[in-house]
């Protein structure tokens, strides 16, 4: 496998030039009229998306790029022709094929867990259950039928596309001399399935395995405890399941400031309550992170004056799941932060902690933007303010209300800036 993205790192290369790109778009319009014409992706060292960006096009246009690849042999450049030679014999090869096969399969499951943890806005229980369904998902696999299944998509396929090899190469026999009195020491594998399954098939998917378990695992204690907090388990404590005896101990040592008997007493106490709050939410306004929660004005005497002002003719809208966002809201516009303290708190963690690094190395690419050789000598404070402004550009600002705190910092300001 290693050497199969070596291949395609150097046909993807290959395939790159301009002149090349336009014998391949030739070929596509030939081959597919009626399909959208692709150039091949470029790999990425650090998102593996675009390795599957590039293999999807690969299988797709596999025609088109044979026929681009034989074209290019009759170049009268030596080294053109030299190297379309090589990548055609590889690529038409039924060990490409069948390794072009599983990582497909593999990056079915894999690309929209990755595309997922991208994303700017992402929620941790969402993100740890999707992973643990990829990882179902790649164990399924794990299994002879489906190495079975695999090989006969891949002969499938080599027999629709003409291609000359349509089965894995035979296993050539090394037998050492034995001694006498010797016992053998090992066994050979000599049917070609057996050994693809045993030392490539199997060994792929419990890497990819190991190395999801190993990169999430350390999450699994928090999320235990962060996990009761979603709406499924808000809504069930409500209806009188019975919450575990060890509840909140791991995120009390891991938050501070938080009170282990007060966080389980306004738990169930908001869970109790939560399920006549959420049948007269506003989810329209919920969703949108640029309006604030509403509740409709059925029992005034709850609300504070603050929040019963946003709560004026709105219609019910029958139950929905609310992610947690939208509770912490919940929490944040009705008045309730008071009422729940370490609730809110907790809640805050919640949605405040990232599965992934992808939220700090946008900080980085945003560094190299704003502090560029021109400002060179910005001082950090100055550089943590601006690296704020562009990274949460997103958050609405009072303009008014910013001038006027700008200009109460001194009385020169005050004067310049605010109108008497």
């Amino acid at each position: 496998m290693r050497n199969f993205f070596g291949e395609l790192q150097s046909l993807i290369s290959y395939m790159r030039a301009r002149k090349r790109t336009a014998i391949f778009k030739e070929q596509q319009i030939k081959i597919y009229p009626d399909q959208r014409v692709c150039r091949i992706k470029n790999f990425s060292t650090t998102r593996w998306t675009s390795h599957d960006r590039a293999i999807s096009i690969i299988h797709d246009k596999y025609e088109a790029l044979l026929m681009t690849l034989e074209e290019l042999t009759n170049s009268p450049d030596r080294d053109c022709s030299s190297t379309a030679k090589n990548l055609h014999t590889i690529i038409s090869s039924f060990t490409f094929v069948l390794n072009l096969k599983l990582m497909k399969k593999i990056f079915f499951y894999t690309t929209p867990l990755s595309v997922y943890l991208q994303s700017p806005a992402i929620d941790f229980i969402q993100a740890l259950t999707m992973v643990d369904n990829v990882s179902k998902q790649i164990k399924k696999l794990r299994t002879n039928h489906e190495a079975e299944n695999l090989l006969n998509e891949a002969k499938t396929f080599a027999s629709d596309k003409g291609l000359t090899e349509s089965c894995l190469p035979d296993v050539r026999v090394r037998r050492r001399k034995i001694m006498p009195g010797e016992a053998p020491t090992e066994y050979l594998i000599v049917n070609p399935l057996d050994k693809f399954r045993t030392e490539v098939y199997f060994v792929i998917l419990d890497q990819i395995t190991n190395s999801i378990f190993m990169r999430f695992d350390g999450a699994r204690n928090i999320l235990k405890d962060f996990s009761i907090l979603s709406y499924g388990r808000l809504m069930a404590t409500s209806n009188g399941e019975p919450i575990p005896n060890d509840l909140f101990e791991t995120l009390v040592q891991w938050i501070p400031n938080l009170q282990l008997e007060e966080l389980k007493n306004e738990y169930l106490i908001f869970a109790s309550s939560f399920k006549n709050l959420q049948s007269n939410l506003n989810l329209t306004s919920l969703s949108n992170p640029d309006n604030e929660i509403s509740i409709t004005e059925e029992n005034t005497d709850t609300c504070d004056s603050d929040s019963s002002s946003n709560s004026n003719t709105l219609t019910k809208i029958a139950e929905k799941n609310l992610t947690s966002i939208q509770i912490l809201k919940l929490i944040s516009s009705y008045g309730l932060c008071a009422a729940f303290p370490n609730l809110f708190v907790a809640y805050k963690y919640l949605c405040t902690i990232p599965a992934t690094s992808v939220s700090s190395e946008r900080s980085f690419s945003e560094l190299q933007l704003i502090k560029t050789r021109l400002r060179s000598t910005m001082q950090q404070n100055r550089l943590e303010s601006l690296l704020l402004l562009s990274c949460e550009r997103d958050i609405y600002i009072d303009l008014e209300e910013a001038i006027n705190k700008y200009a109460f910092t001194s009385n020169v300001l005050n004067k310049l800036l605010l109108f008497k």
